[in-house]
Order: C-alpha cells, then structure tokens, then sequence
C-alpha cells in the first residue's frame, strides 16, 4: 500500500504530505448508506493526513482520497454531491490509466 500511495502523492504533486493509513475494520462503520467506509484526515498546516478505511484499499480508493487533499473543497458553484462524484470519476480515469 505504501508503494501505491508514493506513486500517486508524486503523480499528484503531493509528495511533502504524510499519508497514513487506519485499518479500523475492527469497528466498521455505515456511511450514507454504504456498506463499508473509507475516508481522509487532513491536516494542512502540518500536511499529514490519515485514510481511514474499513475495507483494503484499492489503488482507485487511495487516488481518490489523495485528490482531497489536492482539491480540498467544491468550487464555489459546485455542490458537495457533484464535488464528490467528480473526484470519484477523476479516480476512476486515473485508475485506469495506471
């Protein structure tokens, strides 16, 4: 997971981030109706962050959390739903672009 994490953070330009990641699949969560959670921490003044995730992260998911960090919000005129749905499919592009 590591190596696909350094891959991406230097893909994206991100490479002074910490990225950690947090198995709590211990303690599964139900999000928006999902049957598994995975999610981001960041911190921007120390730029560490944590993926959270109670499944294995795959490299989409990863892609995608990182993308929260280089698009950390909507755009003005952008909803939080069309926000997420385009880093999902920006994730899924990149994904398959290896």
């Amino acid at each position: 997971m590591e190596g696909l994490i350094n891959k991406w953070k230097k893909r994206l330009n991100i490479e002074d981030w910490e990225i950690l990641t947090d198995d709590i699949s211990n303690h599964p969560i139900e999000y928006n109706g999902e049957s598994y959670f995975v999610g981001i921490y960041r911190d921007f003044d120390i730029k560490q962050a944590v993926i959270h995730h109670d499944v294995p992260l795959t490299e989409e998911c990863i892609i995608h959390e990182l993308l929260h960090i280089v698009f950390p919000e909507p755009q003005e005129d952008e909803t939080y739903q069309d926000y997420e749905r385009w880093i999902t499919e920006a994730a899924k592009n990149l994904s398959e672009q290896g």
